[in-house]
């Protein structure tokens, strides 16, 4: 498991290298802005962000039609002839794993709409009011801040995690939001497999 997330992680920093290299932010960067600059770089971060939230209500939205859908299914399925509850299960279990790559998908839309904001709230916040001096923080010490910015942004980015009361709770609340939301999922979808299988069984006994 952990090659993989070394592989993820190294394929994801290359990625953002080679889009740094190649960005309209490098090129500005360190540089003095015109009115016009920060016109253009306030009105791309702001569709950035509201791409990123309609990304969010979307997968929000989706998500809990699915949930619905599962509902429904699991009350009417018992009181189906076996072969059509199989069916059913069947389908729903292969719908949750469409939904899962859905999500997959919508994770990085995300993801790459906050990391394109945050480039150019960089830019305007260096070129508005300068940068904190100092060496830049290391990525586990900076709270809420982002990268490329040793100040914390008037926006708030990175939500810091929340003050645990206990050392368990202290423990909990480093899971990140999204590994929390993809275990659900895949608990979900074990449960609908486990259920299409039983159904399965139940139709060959028959």
């Amino acid at each position: 498991m952990g090659h993989f997330k070394d592989n993820y992680k190294r394929e994801k920093a290359e990625m953002n290298r080679l889009t740094d290299e190649n960005s309209l932010w490098a090129r500005l960067k360190g540089k003095p802005l015109t009115e016009a600059q920060i016109a253009f770089l306030q009105n791309c971060m702001n569709e950035n962000l509201n791409h990123a939230r309609h990304v969010e209500n979307e997968r929000l939205t989706f998500n809990s039609i699915f949930l619905a859908l599962i509902a429904g299914v699991m009350a009417i399925a018992n009181a189906l002839p076996e072969i059509v509850a199989f069916f059913m299960y069947l389908a729903i279990t292969m719908a949750g794993f469409l939904s899962m790559l859905l999500t997959v998908r919508w994770n990085n839309a995300f993801s790459r709409h906050l990391f394109y904001a945050q480039q150019c709230y960089v830019l305007i916040h260096k070129h508005l009011f300068g940068d904190r001096d100092g060496d830049e923080k290391a990525e586990g010490d900076r709270w809420e801040s982002i990268d490329g910015l040793n100040d914390i942004p008037m926006y708030c980015f990175k939500i810091n995690s929340p003050v645990a009361y206990t050392p368990l709770g202290k423990m909990i609340y480093k899971i990140r939001t999204r590994v929390l939301y993809n275990s659900f999922y895949i608990m979900i979808q074990i449960f609908l497999i486990t259920c299409t299988t039983a159904s399965l069984v139940g139709l060959l006994r028959g």
